[in-house]
This record gives C-alpha cells, structure tokens and sequence, in this order.
C-alpha cells in the first residue's frame, strides 16, 4: 500500500511541476515562418532561412495567419488566396504583421486588391493596371533605405500603374514620359513618374508594395540579394509569429 502511494505522489509531482527551463525554452525557441504565396521563384528559401532564420511556407497548412511573421503575396490574384488570408489579411497587418507584394498581371488593381486598399501602400486607379512603358532605369529616392543596401536596379518596362498613397514612403520611381493624352486613353507614358516601391505602416504592421514582378528581373544581378533585404526587413519589422 505504502509503495501505491508513493508512485501516486510521483505522478501528480510530475503532473504539477512546471516545464523544466530547457523545455520552456524549447516553446518559446518555435522557428519563424514566412507564408508565401503565388509565383515566388524569385525567392530562394534556403537563403532566406539563412537570413532571418525564418521558415518558408507555400500554404497555411494547420497554422493560422497570427502563426506567421510576414506573408509574402507574388503576383497572385486576391480571389485566388486562402479564404483566411483574404478575410484576415488587414487585421493581421493592423495587429503587427508585415506583408510583401509584388506587381504582375494578377496583382494589385489587376489582381482584384481593391478589397484590402486600406493597407496597400499605392492608390489603385484602375482595374487593369499591369501595363507595358518605355524602359527607364529608377531613381532612388531613399537610397539609405535598408532594402537597397548594395543594390543597383536595371531598366524598368512593365509595371503595375497606379499613385502612391497619400502618408506612404516612396523608395523607388520610374520616371515618366510619354504624353498625358497618352496616359488618359490607357495606352502608357504620361507626364508624371510611376511609383515602384513603396511601403506604408497600417496600425501596428507594415506593408512594402513593388509594382513589379520579380520574375522578370532574373538578370539583375542584385535581385537575390533585394530580396534577401527586404524579407529580412519585413520580418524584423514584424509583431507577429511565435515570442514577438
């Protein structure tokens, strides 16, 4: 009888205890996770992993949006990502998450993103806004900005058109051309510059816009190392994921 008693103590010891101090550890040590959505060919998450220590995920799959440090959306119509991600996508950047997306034929005014207008970083003035114009090479109008360390762009002639938003930070500009006729029929050029990255704060999270698909910069031969900086500051920026 004595011997029943002391294994019984022995168990509600062990059930009552507190998780030893490596194991609390080990909970609060869960890796960073990077969603990632749409054609991300342009990011390498071996590289990535190495830089942030983060993750890459291509779905949610038991995880949910709060689970997650930054949520990157490549040239994916907004129709077209989980249902969660549509549904949460601005109170998660309201609650201190960190979105990346870049341009396409399927992204912004194109990719039906007038839905979470609130927290992009351009003004969507139209519903097909992926459009061709003259190669010019972009100016740098933050050159001290951390995702440009090291990089220089090449010539941009597709892009995503729209008007940066009033209270964003502009990075990146194309210049214009062309003639404001021009621009009015929908046919490219105008007279004033194109906005191509810019990034605006939306409550307590961060969203960076590129009105350009990463994709076809796969001969610049910085592109591995701006993507490199930009996941590494969105998800430094982030409030979101496990132990934020």
């Amino acid at each position: 009888m004595r011997m029943r008693l002391v294994v019984l103590a022995g168990l509600l010891l062990a059930v009552a205890s507190p998780p030893s101090p490596a194991a609390a550890g080990a909970a609060r040590q869960a890796p960073l996770m990077i969603l990632a959505l749409g054609n991300t060919s342009f990011l390498n998450p071996t590289d990535i992993q190495a830089a942030t220590g983060a993750v890459v995920k291509q779905d949610l799959e038991t995880f949910e949006l709060k689970d997650f440090a930054m949520v990157v959306l490549a040239n994916v119509a907004f129709a077209a990502l989980p249902g969660p991600v549509q549904q949460g996508m601005v109170q998660y950047v309201n609650d201190g998450g960190a979105v990346l997306i870049t341009g396409g034929a399927q992204s912004f005014g194109s990719g039906g993103y007038q839905a979470v207008a609130s927290i992009l970083p351009f003004q969507i003035r139209a519903t097909t806004d992926w459009r061709f114009t003259p190669f010019r090479s972009p100016v740098l109008l933050q050159p001290g900005h951390p995702i440009l360390a090291g990089v220089s762009f090449i010539p941009v002639g597709t892009l995503n058109d729209m008007n940066p938003r009033p209270g964003a930070t502009e990075i990146l500009q194309a210049a214009g051309g062309g003639s404001a006729a021009g621009r009015t029929a929908g046919t490219g050029g105008g007279s004033y510059p194109y906005p191509l990255i810019a990034e605006v704060a939306s409550g307590s999270g961060r969203v960076l816009g590129i009105a350009l698909d990463l994709n076809d910069f796969a001969g610049m031969r910085d592109r591995d190392l701006f993507v490199r900086n930009t996941i590494t500051y969105l998800v430094r920026a982030s409030r979101m994921g496990p132990a934020r």
